[in-house]
């Protein structure tokens, strides 16, 4: 099926006629039809784990840095607007590279196993040399690489599962796969924010933490090699255009993406949904400044990962039970429940307790109620969702273009606002600061997290509303092309 018919006005009053005896799941509220036990489909065991060590992988290092801030800025004299820059150089290298991976993945140039491999192997190189690194400039080379290579990962990871899940347990699969991103990423903050201000010798902790990053990558790549079994995939006709012919089909599945509501709106939430978690890593430095001890805030920057692993795997399920009770307003409602309880428990961690006057136990409650409550629209909307809207086809495309857009904006404006609001509010990093403990650095720190987390994030709420009206709808128009192109086959 070609990508531009998914949205295409013509023809559709016909299409539609020709389905209308056809329940629509979700349509006014009504409830999907229960699936026959072919439907029930999911990845197996082996395959599933090995996905979720590729999620793991990427959760790793998204973590790394952030998580050495402190040292860095000891060791290397970088301040706040250096790992701004690192993160939106990493940032946009994914963005370029994520669709490119897709289409190759679509269009089946390379297999999707070899693709995840190549991303596992560049990581590993690029994370490696970081642990040699001298200086900024070298740095920011390194996130460039990180960044083209971790591309590869999601949307060809995520269009597997789509292929290989019935709908009906989407949520509970991705749920699985994001939690494994989190424990990646847990098991990151937990080892750096002990090891990376320690010493061996003369060389800084920080040093050794990349190097074994660059080990797992490389274990992740051989055990994609040896044990991960790729399904068939089908390719549409498209995938046969060589050349410019390519390239025009490919800009023309772009501007079909565009053309569904669903998708502009997936894009519109994804903006100001991913900024709030583009500044999350500066969560770490925040406790430190608030004079926690080294163990106290590394287990509370690592524990909301933690509580997230278990948040995304029952969002999941929620969002599943939701999607099965109200249909196509079922998703939306999971993801409005979640982002409305999680604002506020934010706005407490970051500015509602001053710093200073915030316990432990205080801190520990707030990240584990956000965890579990806040962390469910990622795996129950989304990715489902964008599994829906496209052809079988094209879900890794989907994927890549939809993060990429998202993420290219979220990543550009998130870490720099972050930098200036915190400077601007009396951030600073001298001599208190390298103490471990600056109540006035983590005031400033701490109002500009919260302005960065909240506002976009009462803006996200209010487009998973749109969702109630647009997600049905393209369902609707999708489904009765799709009759219309088998009743033409029958003919």
């Amino acid at each position: 099926m070609e990508l531009t018919s998914v949205a295409d006005p013509v023809g559709e009053n016909k299409a539609e006629n020709m389905v209308v005896e056809a329940k629509i799941p979700g349509e006014l509220g009504l409830e999907k039809e229960q699936p026959s036990p072919e439907e029930e489909r999911e990845p197996g065991t082996i395959i599933l784990l090995w996905l979720c060590c590729v999620s793991a992988l990427e959760g790793m290092d998204t973590q790394l840095v952030p998580a050495c801030q402190f040292a860095l800025q000891r060791d290397l004299g970088l301040q706040l607007g250096h790992f701004a820059v690192l993160t939106t150089v990493q940032m946009v290298l994914t963005n370029l590279a994520a669709p490119f991976w897709g289409i190759l993945a679509d269009r089946g140039t390379l297999q999707k196993k070899t693709i995840l491999m190549l991303g596992a192997i560049g990581e590993g190189l690029a994370v490696t040399v970081f642990a040699f690194v001298p200086n900024f400039w070298v740095m920011m080379f390194l996130r460039g690489m990180s960044g083209f290579f971790l591309a590869s990962l999601r949307p060809v990871c995520n269009g597997l599962i789509a292929d290989l899940t019935s709908d009906n347990k989407r949520g509970k699969v991705f749920g699985r796969v994001q939690s494994a991103l989190l424990i990646g990423m847990f098991c990151s903050l937990l080892i750096a924010g002990n090891v990376a201000n320690k010493f061996v010798g003369d060389i800084p902790g920080w040093r050794f933490l990349f190097g074994g990053a660059g080990l797992v990558a490389f274990i992740v790549a051989a055990g994609l090699a040896g044990f991960l079994a790729e399904p068939h995939h089908e390719l549409d006709a498209s995938a046969k255009a060589k050349g410019c012919a390519a390239v025009r089909t490919e800009l023309c599945t772009v501007l079909g993406f565009l053309r569904i509501p669903t998708f502009c709106v997936m894009i519109m939430q994804g903006v100001f949904g991913t900024i709030p978690w583009s500044v999350m890593g500066n969560n770490l430095l925040f406790f430190k400044f608030c004079g926690l001890e080294d163990w106290q805030a590394s287990i509370l920057a690592a524990e909301g990962t933690v509580a997230g692993v278990f948040g995304n795997s029952i969002g999941g399920m929620i969002a599943d039970c939701l999607a099965r009770r109200f249909g196509y307003h079922g998703r939306p409602l999971s993801a409005q429940i979640t982002v409305a309880i999680g604002l506020p428990m934010v706005f407490l961690q970051f500015y509602g307790i001053p710093p200073g006057e915030g316990t432990f136990g205080a801190y520990f409650a707030l990240i584990a109620a956000f965890g579990l409550l806040g962390s469910w629209a990622q795996s129950g909307t989304n990715f489902p969702i964008l599994s829906d809207i496209v052809p079988a086809s094209d879900r890794s495309k989907v994927m890549a273009w939809e993060c990429a857009m998202e993420n290219s904006l979220a990543n550009a404006i998130g870490p720099s606002l972050v930098s200036t609001l915190a400077f601007a509010f009396g951030y600073k990093f001298g001599a208190e600061e390298m103490s471990g403990k600056s109540l006035s650095s983590a005031r400033a720190l701490g109002q500009a997290m919260a302005a960065t987390i909240c506002i976009p994030w009462m803006i996200t709420l209010a487009a998973y509303t749109l969702l109630h009206w647009s997600y049905p709808r393209d369902m609707r128009r999708l489904r009765a092309k799709q009759a219309a192109k088998d009743e033409e086959e029958r003919v």
